[in-house]
């Protein structure tokens, strides 16, 4: 079959598909893909007439001849996160192949999506039965952490590592298994090996040797939540180097500028001169300072005060109780990020509380629900950096957050927080449930079951009016 006809094929399979002529559209997919097992249109076609029809004339019948056709088009339906008929094809290809370890595998990450965690569990533990494979043991290791059978997940992840020990994402994976255990000794040497973009372009690591007469730049690498927890060491560096350099994303030099005076902040790694370079997230441990002795607290962050003024000036006026509120952040598609995140009217009953006044800190309200409470203070479209955000944060009385950047800013500066952490939660915040050992000023409210907030909110709901009475109290 020649390029145009397998063209010609497709477009015709498009337009039957158009008109809901969707046997005829099959059939014609079928064909170009029979002969060219890698075209990616004869499968989206396939998936679109599924997800139309939640039916396939060929799987009545089909035979293990058919199998790597089903194969992709499950592959495919899951990148489009269209978890069920995922489910649905995953299972069409362990029904006519039972030793596909590829399929239990993905299909374990399908039941994660749906919070079926046991079923998860046994679909890996298939998987690794018909066969010792890395991806398996990688998402079962990954599992165990999330369910906090932190020490199995030790175990499972070194297994992987057997399999592939180059991979740098089993040794980041093993690394935050441990650092959920607060074990700092052992889990540092796994997560040194973490993949870093663009770090390839730093030359000359540090390894926690004194250098007094030298420059050591410092890269913040990952996102703005880790650079802020992580900027509490940069001082420290001060009793190693002559100069210290930090590299950081734009919207956070201001901030840090106003914090850190004796300190360099660039935002690009080009044309800057330096004699060691340095991971922000790997200074603890350059540093000899374990999780046990967290430096800073109590707050490292300053605002503006001109800033705080404005802000005050413009939209604090009001005797009330101050509440901000952050509660979807960037990132979503990221396995397990979609716990982190909250509805916005998952949370109205807060505010419905008398006498508070609700601020929201959204950057990007990227589901437009704002529209659907007019009481709340869109601040959020003010903020140029951080350093408005901070500003805005300090006239708060209290800063209500989901697993994101502001909780990060809020602690760092001091601010009262209470953050609404999901019942799978990151290895930073290790094994307590109502306290940090990063910030003093932050409370941690944390679900009682899988993707439910309501815990959460009746217990904020409760803390809030009890803050209001004070603050009603102590004005009166």
């Amino acid at each position: 079959m020649c390029i145009i006809k397998r063209m010609e094929r497709l477009q015709l399979a498009v337009q039957y598909f158009e008109q809901n002529k969707f046997a005829e559209a099959e059939e014609l997919a079928l064909a170009v893909f029979n002969f060219n097992s890698q075209s990616v249109e004869a499968i989206d076609v396939l998936a679109a007439i599924f997800l139309r029809t939640n039916n396939l004339n060929f799987l009545k019948d089909a035979t293990i001849n058919e199998l790597d056709l089903i194969r992709k088009i499950a592959v495919f339906l899951q990148e489009l996160k269209t978890f069920e008929q995922a489910e649905f094809f995953f299972k069409k290809a362990i029904e006519l192949y039972p030793v596909d370890s590829v399929a239990y595998s993905n299909l374990g990450l399908i039941y994660e999506e749906f919070n079926e965690l046991k079923q998860a569990e046994n679909s890996y533990l298939s998987s690794i039965k018909i066969k010792k494979n890395y991806p398996a043991l990688y998402n079962l290791g990954v599992l165990y952490r999330k369910i906090n059978k932190l020490d199995k997940s030790i175990e499972i992840l070194k297994e992987a590592l057997k399999i592939n020990p180059d991979n740098n994402y089993a040794h980041y994976s093993l690394g935050m298994s441990y650092f959920k255990k607060k074990d700092f000794i052992n889990g540092y040497p796994y997560f040194l090996r973490r993949p870093v973009q663009n770090a390839a372009a730093l030359k000359n690591f540090w390894y926690g040797q004194k250098e007094p007469q030298n420059t050591i730049l410092v890269f913040c690498e990952y996102g703005l939540g880790d650079a802020i927890m992580f900027s509490r060491y940069f001082l420290f560096l001060k009793d190693y180097f002559k100069n210290v350099k930090v590299c950081c994303q734009t919207s956070l030099i201001s901030i840090f500028q106003k914090a850190f005076p004796a300190i360099e902040f660039v935002e690009s790694v080009e044309k800057v001169e330096y004699d060691f370079a340095v991971l922000a997230m790997d200074l603890p441990y350059f540093l000899k300072m374990d999780f046990g002795n967290i430096p800073n607290k109590e707050g490292y962050l300053k605002a503006d005060f001109d800033k705080v003024k404005v802000f005050e000036m413009e939209y604090f006026k009001e005797d009330v109780l101050t509440v901000g509120i952050f509660y979807s952040g960037g990132e979503l598609e990221k396995r397990n990020a979609k716990h982190r995140a909250i509805p916005l009217k998952k949370m109205q009953k807060l505010f419905k509380i008398p006498n508070i006044k609700v601020y929201s800190f959204q950057k990007e309200d990227r589901f437009s629900e704002l529209k659907d409470f007019p009481e709340i203070v869109d601040l959020g479209k003010e903020f140029s950096d951080f350093s408005d955000t901070a500003a805005a944060m300090q006239n708060l009385d209290v800063m209500i957050t989901i697993d994101s950047a502001p909780v990060h800013l809020a602690g760092a500066l001091g601010v009262k927080t209470f953050l609404m952490l999901p019942y799978f939660y990151e290895w930073r915040w290790f094994e307590d449930v109502k306290t940090t050992a990063w910030y003093e000023s932050v409370e941690i409210f944390k679900q009682s079951q899988p993707d439910c907030w309501d815990n959460v909110i009746d217990e904020i709901c409760e803390k809030l009016v009890l803050l209001q009475k004070n603050k009603a109290c102590n004005h009166s």
